[in-house]
Formats: structure tokens, C-alpha cells, sequence
């Protein structure tokens, strides 16, 4: 049986939904000048005020200081749009001038594989093996823009003779050009011709560049390509679509489509970052007002195991918990779990009060990147102090005792408190051997891109009980698996061993060099030969999880420190049909009100005992290096030695302007900007030194991390 996971629709709202924001406009603009350009061109696009095209796109994307030779400060700023990509050149030129903003020329880049990288300077890459039009992916007819390379010209070469009035006709395919008279339709007539590029310009396209809300020089630039039709897959149907490629964008008409929609703006600055930085484009969250809360359903396959559990006796270590008999569970069969959902902006978090109170998921909305791992049935695994744990993945709350403690596979009470910028959850529960009192609190406020929570023990009885506590986060790099480039980020040099397989490790409660160990990085679980479970050798601040190639990750956050931070993953060669049935794998990050499990420390009666954490989700940081509460700072060093700083913020920051010093020597510094947690900012630093003290600082919260040489 292939295990589904299926989530059904909500179908009780526990608390009024906080209003949504009237205006359907985007913010995320990384400068006002930004702002004002897509709202000169789409806002009426937005509101339904016309029908046609977006010139930029719905949503703003990603931000960038790129290393640009000759700009102020060798950097210039730069956000992408589905259509293109807008930039500042000179922030301390004329703002007012219709060239303050400028659009760079994508479409040669693309074609030509060579990227501008100062005003008389460019890098060369091998051209984009993207479709120009229509579906990414199984596209195979529709040319690519490395294979239009043959069929472009600019800087006043290659030109193609005036055919003003005739029609289109002329199919590019992967082998080649044809005729196809059946396709020379009136709108493909021709009636320019720019003597710039010497190429033709058809009527559809002309009337479309005239009837647009900026200047078409300024969007498209000149036509640097004759038009053509093609055999492209839209929505996977395939079907004939008229192209021309220009300077900085891609006109496609297709006459298949709505009157006002016929002719459209290829999705070029999309396209462009898929090519340049190896992944999908981000964008801004949509605008959203304050938080929400509903209550569902999640249908989770299920084994049979309620009908295995056995009944212990008071001479049992675990008593009065149940043992598990392995052979006497059923098969898995599809089960409804309550789930309640609460939400930000930035954020969705999903709550399953009958398997151990647990937070399930953490979502992160603008990019639909998961934090924990889900396992997509529910099995019991031969592990922890019971001799049998459910691994559902998510965010666990582990006590009174090591390992994954007694409390994961029962349900828990839940309460939510809905406050005005916030929401509170409470999940509580009685611990049956000492009779400890479980609360666990997650709290989301509005427009923070974090989220907080507390496991608190309280003692009712009259005498004082042992206590261990500890909150495990399941985490997955993407695709539910742990990748070969994930690693933990854990700020010690050293680190203490619970357990492993790896002979090449010393036995438990020894120490090992961190990250590094007899020249093996051990923060990376590709170069385990085992499982492995590590604990801090000090209290730390942070500890995060992060893989470089999918660029996600998580982090735990204290402003005090946590007592006790443990990590532990697989290796290949584990059999995870233990624990799931299709294979996936997660790595886990703990943090807890004690350094170790070997210390366990009495709760004295009446008194309690709390551990805080925040969680936050990381995308875009290319590889965690520091993190507070605050925010999340990622450093890359490129193959030619160039370090690449990348800034997540933890909530929305208006204007910040960000500094980055080498050794106490300023080597970056921008002007005000819009800081927001689904849109990290990524600096290129000019080349130079790239060891040292690197101190990113944003006016409200400074961060530091050592680079190595």
C-alpha cells in the first residue's frame, strides 16, 4: 500500500478570521522607486482596472546586492519581477529621472550565457537551456534560448531584410526553420521595422508595445530576433505560439487565448534566476492582516497499533505506560486526526492534539517549503524509553525521561487564546509516572516569520520527582529526506557523544572536535558511517539545520542559551522501513532544560521548570552561519573566492539600512531598504580578503559569524 497523506477541507472556524486587508496590492517592493514603476505599470492589472498583460508580474521577488564594477560601492540593487528585473544602478542619482530605475537585458544574457557583471565588465556562462514560451518542463518542440543564439543579432550585425506587409509564417523547431502558411494570420502582418537591429516587428506586437504604460524602449529594448511561431506545451496541451525576443523581454502571441490576453510577456526574469542561481524564483508573501485559526481534519495512514499495546505492571521501569507487542500490529489504515491550523503572514502552522499534542507542520507560505519532516504514515519504531515511539515527524514535546520520553503517542488537551496581533496555543497534559503537569505553549504574532514556544513542568505532589525535558524537532532538507549537502550549525568546538554506530567515532561521553574531527566534518550527516547523536559541550544560543542545495533550513533560538542541544541522524545505510514505508528520512535538533541525558535533575514539589525556544524557518541564506532572535545571516564563498551574505530578518524591518564589516573594515554598506523574512537579501561582496570577523549590521539587530580562510 502506497501511503497518502490528504488534507481535508476545514470545516469549523474555532475564532473569527482576522480581515483581510481590502487593497489585493503587493508590497515587498525593495525601494519606493520600485514601488512606484509597478504601480504606474500593473496596479491596474491588479485591481481588474484593465485586461492585459502584466508588465512586471502580480507579486515582487527576490532581492539582491550584485557585484556590479563601477557602481557605488561595486553593488547595485536589483529585484526580480515573472517578467523581469528592476535596478538601481546609482542610488545617489536623480530620482526623478525615468532612468533611475533601469531593466537589465535579460534576454541577451540568456541567450548569449553572458552576464553583465560591471558597466564594461561580464562573465561568461553557457547559454539558458530554458524554453522561451510556455510549460518549463516537457516542452520538448518549443526552442530554447541557447538554441536561439543562431537566430539573434544586435550591435548592428546579422540584420534581416524589410518585409513590411507580409505575414508571419515561419516555424522555429528543433531542427530547423519551415513554412507554415496556415499560420501567416492577418494580426502577424508586419508593420515596423527597426533599423537599429534590422529586424521586423508584426502588428499584434507593435499595438501591444504602443498600448503599454511605459516607454517601450525603456521595457522591451529593440527586437533582437525576427518573429516566429512555435510548437509549444501550455498547460501541457500543445499548440502554435508566435514569439520575438527583444533586449530585455520575450513577446509570445498565441490566438488561442482571450482577445486581451493574446499577447503576453514571457516569464523572463523567472527564467533568468533559474539560469543564473539554480533555482525557482521567490516572491513576497500576498498582503495579509494579522493571524487566523481554523480547525480540520489530516487523514494520515495509520498502523494498527492501539490493538498491540500491552499493559505493564508497577515493577515495570515504564509503568503505568504500555509496552508494545510488535507482532500484534494491523496493517496501516487511513485515519482522520483533529488538526487546528493557525496563521500569519508569513507562516502556517498545523497542530495535532491526539499524536502527542505535537506542532505537525510548520509551513512557510511565499515558497510552500515544509520545516519538519511529515511522516507520511504513522508506525511504531522500535525506539526510545518505551521500547516503542511514533516518529510522525514535527515538532515533539519529550518528557519526564531521556530519549523521546512518555508523552508523543497520547493525546493532549489544546486551548487557544486569540489575541489581536496573536494567536496562543496551549496543549496540556497530566504525566502519569510522577505526576507532572505538561504545558506546552507555541505562540505566532503577526508579521514575525518565528515562532515561540515553551514546554513547562509543574509538580503538584509532595515530593521532589527527576525531570528530564526536551523539545525534538523532526527535520528534512526537501522531498522529505535529508540531502547530501545538509548540515547542523551548532556554535562550539566541541561536542560530546550520546550514541553512534560510526567506529570511527570514540564511545559515548566521549568529546570530538566540532565541526571538524580528525579532518571529517561531522556537521554534515553524508559523512556519517551510522547514525550518530552529538550534544553541545556548552550552553549555545542558536542551532540550526541547513542544506546548502535546497537552500531551507531551521533554527532553534534562546536569548539565554539552551541548557542542552543534542543533534542526531541516519546514515544511508540505516533501514528506515523501521520508522516509515516509503523511505524518507529526517535528521532531529534538540533542545532542552538540561545539557545531557545523563542529567536529570529533580523538579522539587510545587516548583516548575520551563525551557523557551523560538523556531525559525530558513530559505534563501545559501548556508547558515549566525542567527538570534532578530534574524539569520548565511555566508557562500564562491569558487573565485567571492563571499556571498545573505540577511533574513525575523519580522518586517520598513527601512534598514544593512552593513557588512571584514575585521572591524567596512566592506559594504546600502541605503535604507525593506527587510522582510520571506525576502532575505543577498549581497555580493566585491572581491578581496575573505577570512576574518564578518559583522552584519541592520540598524536594529547586528549579527557575528568567524570565516575561515
Amino acid at each position: 500500500m502506497k501511503p497518502l497523506l490528504a488534507l481535508l477541507i476545514a470545516v469549523v472556524l474555532l475564532l473569527p478570521a482576522a480581515p483581510v486587508s481590502a487593497s489585493p496590492l503587493p508590497d515587498g517592493f525593495a525601494d519606493s522607486a520600485f514601488a512606484a514603476l509597478w504601480m504606474r505599470t500593473d496596479r491596474a492589472v491588479a485591481t481588474g482596472a484593465v485586461q492585459r498583460s502584466w508588465t512586471y508580474g502580480a507579486s515582487p521577488g527576490e532581492v539582491r546586492y550584485d557585484y556590479f564594477q563601477g557602481a557605488p560601492g561595486d553593488t547595485r540593487l536589483v529585484q526580480y519581477f515573472d517578467k523581469a528585473r528592476m535596478e538601481i544602478n546609482d542610488p545617489n542619482g536623480n530620482r526623478r529621472s525615468p532612468w533611475f530605475v533601469t531593466g537589465g537585458r535579460l534576454v541577451v544574457e540568456l541567450i548569449t550565457g553572458r552576464i553583465q557583471t560591471g558597466f564594461e565588465s561580464f562573465e561568461q556562462r553557457a547559454p539558458a537551456a530554458i524554453p522561451v514560451a510556455g510549460d518549463p518542463v516537457d516542452n520538448p518542440q518549443a526552442p530554447t534560448y541557447a538554441q536561439l543564439a543562431a537566430y539573434v543579432s544586435f550591435d548592428g550585425g546579422g540584420r534581416a531584410p524589410r518585409r513590411i506587409g507580409e505575414r508571419v509564417s515561419t516555424l522555429l523547431a528543433p531542427d530547423g526553420l519551415a513554412e507554415r502558411q496556415d499560420l501567416a494570420l492577418p494580426a502577424t502582418t508586419i508593420v515596423r521595422y527597426e533599423s537599429v537591429t534590422g529586424h521586423n516587428v508584426p502588428r499584434v506586437f507593435r499595438d501591444f508595445m504602443a498600448a503599454a504604460p511605459v516607454d517601450a524602449l525603456f521595457a522591451f529594448g529593440y527586437p533582437i530576433s525576427e518573429p516566429y511561431w512555435a510548437l509549444v506545451r501550455v498547460g501541457g496541451n500543445a499548440m502554435p505560439v508566435m514569439f520575438q525576443a527583444f533586449e530585455r523581454r520575450v513577446l509570445t502571441y498565441n490566438p488561442a487565448n482571450p482577445p486581451r490576453w493574446q499577447v503576453e510577456m514571457g516569464n523572463v526574469g523567472q527564467h533568468y534566476v533559474l539560469w543564473r542561481y539554480g533555482r525557482p524564483l521567490r516572491y513576497a508573501a500576498p498582503p495579509f492582516s494579522g493571524v487566523r485559526i481554523r480547525e480540520t481534519t489530516l487523514t494520515i495512514p495509520t498502523y494498527d497499533y492501539h490493538q498491540a499495546l500491552v499493559s505493564t505492571n508497577p515493577g515495570d521501569s515504564i509503568y503505568p505506560y504500555p509496552r508494545l507487542d510488535p507482532a500484534r500490529v494491523g496493517p496501516p489504515q487511513p485515519r482522520a486526526y483533529r488538526a487546528i491550523v493557525v496563521e500569519n503572514r508569513f507562516l502556517e502552522l498545523t497542530f495535532l492534539p491526539e499524536l502527542g499534542g505535537r506542532l505537525y507542520r510548520a509551513v512557510v507560505k511565499s515558497t510552500a517549503q515544509h520545516g519538519f519532516y511529515q511522516n507520511p504514515v504513522i508506525k511504531p519504531a522500535p525506539f526510545g524509553q518505551r521500547g516503542w515511539w511514533l516518529g510522525a515527524g514535527g515538532l515533539e514535546w519529550a518528557a519526564p525521561t531521556e530519549e523521546h520520553g512518555y508523552l508523543e503517542a497520547f493525546p493532549w488537551d489544546m486551548a487557544v487564546e486569540r489575541q489581536t496581533n496573536a494567536i496562543i496555543v496551549r496543549l496540556t497534559t497530566t504525566e502519569r509516572q510522577r505526576g507532572l503537569d505538561m504545558t506546552a505553549t507555541v505562540t505566532l504574532r503577526a508579521d514575525e516569520g518565528f515562532f515561540r514556544t515553551q514546554l513547562a513542568a509543574r509538580n503538584p505532589s509532595a515530593n521532589p520527582q527527576p525531570l528530564q525535558m526536551w523539545m525534538n524537532a523532526a527535520l528534512a532538507s526537501t522531498a522529505n529526506r535529508v540531502g547530501p549537502a545538509a548540515r547542523f550549525v551548532v556554535p562550539v568546538d566541541r561536542m560530546i557523544v550520546h550514541a553512534t554506530e560510526d567506529r570511527g567515532l570514540p564511545p559515548p561521553r566521549a568529546t570530538v572536535g566540532w565541526p571538524r574531527h580528525h579532518q571529517r566534518d561531522l556537521s554534515r550527516p553524508s559523512t556519517w558511517n551510522g547514525y550518530v547523536g552529538l550534544f553541545a559541550a556548552q550552553p549555545v544560543r542558536f542551532a540550526g539545520f541547513y542544506d546548502s542545495q535546497a537552500d531551507t533550513g531551521m533554527v532553534a533560538l534562546s536569548d539565554v542559551g539552551f541548557a542542552g542541544t543534542k543533534v542526531f541522524a541516519f546514515s544511508k545505510n540505516f533501514d528506515r522501513r523501521l520508522f516509515t514505508d516509503d523511505g524518507s528520512d529526517y535528521a532531529e535538533l534538540w533542545v532542552g532544560a538540561q545539557p545531557t541525558f545523563w542529567d536529570d535533575p529533580l523538579l522539587n514539589a510545587g516548583d516548575q521548570r520551563a525551557i523557551l525556544a523560538s523556531w525559525m524557518p530558513l530559505q534563501g541564506l545559501g548556508d547558515l552561519a549566525a542567527a538570534s532572535e532578530s534574524g539569520a545571516v548565511g555566508v557562500q564563498r564562491r569558487s573565485d573566492g567571492m563571499l556571498i551574505v545573505s540577511v533574513v530578518p525575523a519580522r518586517v524591518q520598513a527601512a534598514a539600512p544593512v552593513r557588512v564589516l571584514l575585521d572591524g573594515r567596512e566592506v559594504f554598506r546600502s541605503a535604507p531598504i525593506a527587510l522582510r523574512p520571506d525576502l532575505p537579501l543577498t549581497i555580493e561582496l566585491p572581491p578581496g580578503r575573505a577570512d576574518g570577523t564578518l559583522h552584519v549590521e541592520t540598524g536594529a539587530w547586528t549579527l557575528e559569524t568567524t570565516l575561515g580562510s
